[in-house]
């Protein structure tokens, strides 16, 4: 079984809407959505270098970069 692509895109969104954010109160606010997502997959069943796999997946960023410009994120 394989990290469902969405929650893939929503954990690599959050991570760089993270980046991207200014202030303190808003950096906890992206950082705590990143940890909703890790609890998320790691419900499923998977594990920390699952997770980790993510972040280094080219193809998968290239497709990630499309959904967020089809959606307009």
């Amino acid at each position: 079984m394989n990290i469902p692509e969405n929650l893939k895109f929503d954990y690599l969104l959050s991570l760089d809407k993270h980046i991207e954010t200014e202030g303190k109160d808003n950096k906890e606010e992206t950082l705590k959505r990143i940890f909703e997502i890790t609890k998320k997959i790691a419900d499923l069943g998977f594990g920390e270098n699952d997770i980790h796999a993510i972040v280094k997946d080219e193809e998968l960023y290239l497709k990630y970069e499309q959904w967020r410009k089809d959606n307009e994120l």
